[in-house]
């Protein structure tokens, strides 16, 4: 009974791996089904929808702060710098720390040089950063607005490029920039991240936006339309992942959403282990927050199948890292029982089509850089090793993100920390976290599971459990090197 039920489990995720895999083939297609013209359409809007003197719309650009004295001027200044006419911005500020010193000292002086600029403050952090957003829109009539997050620098044609793209498209309610990055070369850690966020942003949301699929808004490095905020309801703070939740709502509203992968605006990489633990803790855990409120809307829209399918992949897409962290600790206990011809079942289902949904998204990481650059595939191959490693070293922690999405767990909006350009030692001050611990136990039961497939003699899958040790381990130790 027990031998059953723990093959049944095992195969169960050894398949969702699979398919969310395969899945990154799919998106592959439609990247290379668009790629050819996604540039010349845009340079054509952009050029024919031109800013001028007729076509010149009010923005009001929100900058969200809370404790972020490391770049608060920077973003403001550079925000300040963005060549528009028209402009409001808004810093709102829920920081209680030395970031509101900083951020009246900035604003008092461009506001001296004629910068339309206001500093807005609330009583208390409710809602976190969407009711920060939502408080700011209600002190302004701007019809787009634009939003920056902390560690963002937009560059200065950022709305001369964005805003055309609202004309030359019907019912637009967004327009997405690339996040590019600051930091990339920093370290192994960020190195990796950067060829990660290349793969969603050059291949995953050109070919969501360019094949008539649902992509999501950001949060950071985008502008919206007013009206379509308001009409699919407005910013809500019930999930973590606000700006995943607008989107969906919005498009199931039936307005559009355009992505410009040629519009780079640079922010800043987590520079710490535990920083994009938090990071990507907080992204899984509100991406499935959002699925249980969005999905069961998708599904009952007039849409076509094909998008109810790809917004389900898309939504629940963080689940891959629950299925990932259950293989880990079945593993163990899967080889010791040593279930009927092993080595035969284990190659023919399991190993080759999970080594085939594992090439996926290297491939499409590959891609990404490509399409950067053709000089990127040696950087490409340099990463990747560590990009493999801290994929599989987050699992534990996002496996946990995913079941408190799930069972309804409330916990609070945490930022990420900022370096900002002093690239100071920072110490991260965060709760303490048993999660090293646990990434290090589950390191240690892998391992234990490739030492036990080397002596039945299953050694090709050895190495796949290596990797989930390696990059456990590295998660777990570093995590606690840094606290």
């Amino acid at each position: 009974m027990f031998s059953t039920l723990l093959i049944t489990l095992y195969a169960i995720c050894s398949a969702a791996l699979v398919l969310y895999g395969l899945h990154h083939y799919f998106m592959l297609y439609l990247f290379f089904k668009s790629k050819d013209r996604m540039r010349s359409e845009n340079l054509v809007a952009e050029k024919k929808f031109a800013i001028d003197e007729t076509r010149r719309p009010s923005v009001l650009t929100q900058i969200p702060l809370y404790n972020e004295s490391t770049v608060a001027e920077r973003i403001i200044r550079s925000v300040a710098a963005i060549d528009y006419s028209d402009h409001e911005i808004q810093v709102l500020d829920d920081s209680n720390d030395e970031t509101c010193e900083i951020v009246d000292n900035v604003v008092a002086e461009l506001m001296a040089e004629g910068v339309n600029i206001s500093v807005v403050r609330r009583e208390d952090r409710s809602g976190y950063k969407a009711g920060a957003l939502a408080y700011g829109m209600e002190l302004s009539e701007a019809r787009y607005i634009a939003i920056f997050d902390a560690d963002f620098i937009p560059p200065k044609d950022f709305l001369r490029r964005t805003i055309p793209h609202f004309y030359a498209h019907e019912k637009c309610a967004v327009v997405q920039g690339r996040w590019c990055h600051l930091n990339a070369n920093d370290s192994a850690l960020t190195k990796a991240q950067s060829v990660g966020i290349d793969g969603h942003f050059v291949v995953e949301q050109s070919a969501r936006s360019y094949n008539d699929y649902f992509l999501n808004f950001n949060g950071t490095a985008g502008v919206w339309d007013r009206e379509a905020i308001d009409d699919a309801g407005g910013w809500q703070a019930d999930t973590l992942t606000e700006d995943l939740d607008l989107s969906y709502r919005a498009q199931l509203k039936g307005w559009k959403f355009h992505y410009l992968p040629d519009l780079c605006v640079p922010a800043e990489l987590p520079p710490q282990f535990r920083g994009f633990r938090s990071q990507q803790f907080r992204w899984a855990k509100g991406s499935i927050q959002t699925s249980l409120k969005i999905l069961p809307k998708v599904w009952s829209a007039s849409i076509p199948l094909r998008k109810k399918v790809e917004s389900t992949f898309h939504l629940t897409h963080y689940s891959l890292h629950l299925f990932m962290c259950l293989q880990a600790l079945l593993a163990l206990p899967f080889a010791i029982l040593n279930p009927i011809d092993f080595e035969i079942s284990l190659l023919f289902w399991f190993l080759i089509p999970m080594g085939f949904a594992m090439l996926g998204p290297s491939l499409l990481y590959l891609v990404a850089e490509l399409w950067i650059s053709p000089k990127r595939w040696k950087h490409f191959f340099t990463r990747l090793p560590m990009l493999l490693l801290i994929g599989f070293g987050i699992c534990a922690s996002n496996a946990r993100g995913c079941i408190e999405g799930l069972i309804g767990v409330k916990s609070p909006f945490v930022r990420t920390p900022k370096q900002g350009d002093k690239k100071s030692k920072m110490r991260y001050k965060g709760k303490k976290s048993y999660m090293p611990m646990i990434e290090i136990l589950i390191a240690g039961l892998t391992l234990a599971a490739a030492i036990q497939y080397i002596s039945i003699g299953v050694y090709g899958a050895a190495p796949f459990f290596i990797i989930y040790a390696l990059g456990l381990g590295m998660m777990g130790v570093k995590s606690l090197i840094e606290g």
